[in-house]
């Protein structure tokens, strides 16, 4: 089962993101994230497999809390998602905890 649950400033994702829930997945976090009103996390601890999908997916609600002046972060991250970060050069873009 995938699930975006915001707690407080935290966003936990759980499950997959594939080709068939990306859109509805990015579009249901960035309403989430759009009513915390400080830096967000998001908690990939309950991720199962992650993707460059995955990643860019998370980059775009980076870009969104940048717009608003704020700087989400990951924590929890599986390494392979980890290793999709770095290689691509999204570090700074994508901090971790």
């Amino acid at each position: 089962m995938n699930a975006l649950i915001r707690e407080g400033d935290v966003l936990r994702l759980s499950g997959d993101v594939t080709y068939d829930n990306a859109e509805a997945m990015c579009a249901e976090g960035l309403g989430l994230l759009a009513g915390i009103s400080s830096s967000p996390i998001v908690d990939l601890a309950g991720l199962t497999t992650a993707s460059s999908l995955t990643v860019a997916m998370l980059l775009r609600w980076a870009r969104a809390a940048a717009a608003r002046g704020q700087s989400l972060r990951l924590t929890q991250v599986p390494e392979r998602c980890l290793a999709i970060i770095r290689v691509s050069g999204l570090t700074d873009a994508l901090p971790e905890v």
